[in-house]
Formats: structure tokens, C-alpha cells, sequence
């Protein structure tokens, strides 16, 4: 039976509760467990204030372990994890499992288990952004000074590196993060005891369910907890973008560069396909899937923005839709970083190739500044090369690079310093995430 109905009421109306259901069902399978941790949570604190006895808590919190130890499946006519789980509790507790969700409505509970579900996923994210970029660091120590063309307007224009090529991308996620860390630090505040915005005429704990849950804070006003859905994720899902558009970026500059015209890297076999019909063919569909996927997440963004787009305060069904888009966006973002950085791994450099492709005119800048330093203005300097393009002389590529010793420049990226930045985030990181099962885990012991 749906928590809002009354015996007598109708409840063979298929057609509502397929539509409003929609694939809201599937989504909250994913949150099960995070709701049967919130419930505990809540029991706990309940007994704390004098709501329910020591003993009722000790019957609830058996019955939530069993569950949580069993697979469920949900259906249309559950309406939703969360009246799924009290009725399981009602079903083993009787009258104690009526309850639980005293001093709480649907509405806090499902922010609490999609923040719990978030707060995992984002450290889980923001530790493959890390390896992604420690791999991309270590493939521009292994070639620093391997010359390559570098491209403006997708023409030729400048000596580059492989260093300084992959560790523009390391340092691209490492700046990613703090956006990332941002709306992690947003989604680190409990929602539980807003209940449906308003609060309740209880003396909730509220503090004391956020620590259980190891939340850092406890989101405050209560209306603005229940405004904050749909905001919320559109921050995130901002943050996400940011990071899949640097993942995007890297895709299409190995697709690029992989190509028979370049050949300046080799992709490994298991990250390409073939083709029905060509058997020459050896296709980099895996990165253009990630392309594809980091337009996904900003189409997800979008969506967000439209359905918050003019509500007043206060709950509305429209935020229902706000779930599938974080979720899917989390889950993508996810599988795409631990891809890319799977790939990166095993990328060949094409050395022959790459310092073959480095031709006199890259070096048109070295031969004004070398005319600069002979004291000729620049502009001067500028239009003498410009003349006499046909005629320049190729440099050395590597002792080229090497002169550009200014900080960030490809004689002195700084590799080093970036290796530490990295790590230091992949520690901090790696931190907060086991602290935050550890919580979860003594929640259980409780």
C-alpha cells in the first residue's frame, strides 16, 4: 500500500502510476541501500530524543541490517524506494514499523539518499580524475622533450612537445577539481528533518543524523533544503561538464593524432573496433562514444536548469525528473574517466613520426626572436622571416624546446611540482573517502 492512501481508497489506477513512476523505479534501486542507512540514522535519533524506546530501536535496527543484506526488486505499484522499505519494515515490525518515518517526509528522504549516493560517486570521480592525470603526467615525463607541431586554427604553427601536450591535460583536471570539490562541499550538508520544508513540532536531532551519516553539516533553513533540489544538481552536473569537456578535448586530439595522416600515437587494439565491411579499417569509436557522452552530461544540465526554471519554493513533482539526469551524469562521468585513463596507459608515441612532422616553418618564431636578441626591433624582426618563409632553416626540435625555460614553457614544465599537486589531491581524496565508509560502516554497529 502507497504511505498516502487510506484503506478504503482506490488503488487500480495502471495507467497514473506507470506514467508517474515513469524510470523513477530503476533509479531508486540504486538507492536502496542509502535509504535503509538513512532510516537507521533516523531511528537512532529518534531514540535519542525519546520518540522510540531503546528496545523499539533495537527491533528496527535488526530488521534494517536484514534488509540490507537482501536484494530487492522494486515494481510500479511500490511507487518508491522509500514506501518500499517502510512497508518491509511494517511487514516484519507491525505497528514499530509505522514508526520510522515519524518527523520526516518522502521529500527530505530522498535528497538524503541521492546526497549519500552523490558524496560516493563524486569521491569515486574525483579519484579517477586523479589517476587519469598521474598517467598523463607520467606519459610527459617519459617524453618530455619529444617534439611535436603544435596547432592554432587546426593549422601548423609552433615547435610543441608531448610534454607539454600531455601535461596541458593533467593540469586541465587538475583545475576541473576544484570545481568539482566545490559542489562536493554543497552536497556535504544533511537534509534529513526538513521533512516536507517546513519541519515538524519535534525536537529533531538533526546534527546528530548528519554526523551518523557522515555528513560535514547539516543544511540549515528548511525551505532552502527543499529549494536547493534541482540547484543542487545543476551544480554538479556543472562541475561535471567542466571535466568531461577536458576529457572531450583529449578524445578529439587523439582521434586527430591517431589518424593514418598523422600516426603520432597508436591507440591499443582493445580500444578501437572495425567495420562490418573494410577490413582495413581500425576505428577509435571508444573516444568518440566519450565525445558523444560529454555532450550528454551538458544536455543533462540543461534539462535541470529548464525543469527548475520558475517554480516557487517549495516541493514539486517536476524535481522527480532531476534525479535520472545526476544519476546517469554521475554513472557516465564515472566510466568515461576510468576509460580514458585505461587508454592512456597503453598509448604508443610515435617518435620517428612525431619529429618528422616538425618542418622549418614551425620555427619561424625562434628566427625573429633570434634577430630580437641581436637587438633588431620586433616588428622588424617579424616582417624579414615573413619574407623569406621559403627560405628558413629548420632548428634542432629538442634543443628548441629546451629554450623555452619560462615557467609552463617546454623546457620547464614543472613536471615534478605537478606530480606532487596531483598526489597530494589523490591522498586528500582517498581520505575523505574512507572516512566516509568507515562512518557508514559504524552506523551499522551502532
Amino acid at each position: 500500500m502507497k504511505l498516502w492512501q487510506t484503506d478504503n481508497s482506490k488503488t487500480d489506477n495502471q495507467l497514473v502510476e506507470q506514467f508517474t513512476a515513469g524510470d523513477d523505479i530503476s533509479l531508486d534501486e540504486k538507492l536502496y541501500r542509502y535509504d535503509l542507512l538513512g532510516s537507521l540514522a533516523h531511528a537512532y535519533m529518534l531514540s535519542k530524543i525519546g520518540v522510540l524506546s531503546t528496545k523499539e530501536f533495537s527491533k528496527l535496527r535488526a530488521a534494517v541490517l536484514k534488509l540490507l543484506d537482501a536484494e530487492i526488486h522494486l515494481t510500479v505499484q511500490d511507487e518508491d524506494v522509500h514506501t518500499k522499505v517502510e512497508n518491509l519494515l511494517v511487514h516484519k515490525l507491525g505497528e514499530l514499523g509505522q514508526k520510522i518515518h515519524t518527523g520526516r517526509s518522502r521529500n527530505d528522504q530522498v535528497l538524503l539518499d541521492t546526497r549519500l549516493h552523490t558524496k560516493d560517486k563524486l569521491s569515486e570521480i574525483a579519484l579517477s580524475a586523479m589517476r587519469l592525470a598521474m598517467n598523463l603526467n607520467t606519459l610527459a615525463q617519459r617524453h618530455e622533450f619529444v617534439p611535436m607541431p603544435g596547432y592554432t586554427h587546426t593549422r601548423r604553427a609552433m615547435p610543441s612537445s608531448v610534454g607539454l601536450w600531455a601535461s596541458a591535460f593533467a593540469e586541465s583536471l587538475l583545475e576541473d577539481l576544484v570545481l568539482l570539490q566545490a559542489t562536493y562541499e554543497l552536497n556535504d550538508r544533511s537534509p534529513l528533518g526538513a521533512a516536507a520544508g517546513y519541519g515538524v513540532p519535534l525536537n529533531l536531532d538533526r546534527e546528530l543524523a548528519a554526523k551518523l551519516l557522515g555528513f560535514k553539516s547539516v543544511q540549515k533553513n528548511t525551505i532552502g533544503v527543499m529549494n536547493s533540489r534541482g540547484r543542487l544538481e545543476f551544480a554538479i552536473l556543472a562541475a561535471l561538464s567542466t571535466l568531461m569537456q577536458t576529457v572531450a578535448r583529449l578524445a578529439t586530439d587523439l582521434i586527430w593524432f591517431s589518424a593514418d595522416e598523422f600516426q603520432f600515437f597508436q591507440l591499443a587494439d582493445r580500444f578501437c573496433t572495425g567495420s562490418s565491411l573494410m577490413p582495413n579499417k581500425k576505428n577509435p569509436d571508444m573516444l568518440e562514444l566519450v565525445r558523444a557522452r560529454a555532450a550528454s552530461i551538458i544536455a543533462n544540465m540543461n534539462q535541470l536548469a529548464m525543469i527548475t526554471h520558475g517554480l516557487t519554493s517549495g516541493y514539486h513533482r517536476d524535481l522527480q525528473e532531476t534525479k535520472g539526469s545526476l544519476l546517469r551524469s554521475l554513472e557516465t562521468t564515472r566510466a568515461t574517466v576510468q576509460i580514458m585513463s585505461a587508454l592512456i596507459v597503453e598509448l604508443e608515441v610515435n617518435e620517428e613520426k612525431l619529429e618528422a612532422a616538425c618542418s622549418a616553418d614551425l620555427f619561424a618564431v625562434d628566427h625573429v626572436i633570434e634577430q630580437v636578441q641581436k637587438r633588431v626591433p620586433f616588428r622588424q624582426a617579424y616582417q624579414n622571416v615573413k619574407r623569406n618563409l621559403s627560405n628558413i632553416k629548420a632548428l634542432k626540435p629538442r634543443e628548441a624546446l629546451k629554450k623555452r625555460n619560462h615557467i609552463g614553457g617546454s623546457g620547464n614544465l614543472c613536471l615534478d611540482q605537478l606530480e606532487d599537486a596531483i598526489e597530494s589531491q589523490m591522498l586528500l581524496w582517498q581520505i575523505e573517502r574512507k572516512q566516509f565508509q568507515t562512518t557508514l560502516e559504524k552506523l551499522t554497529k551502532l
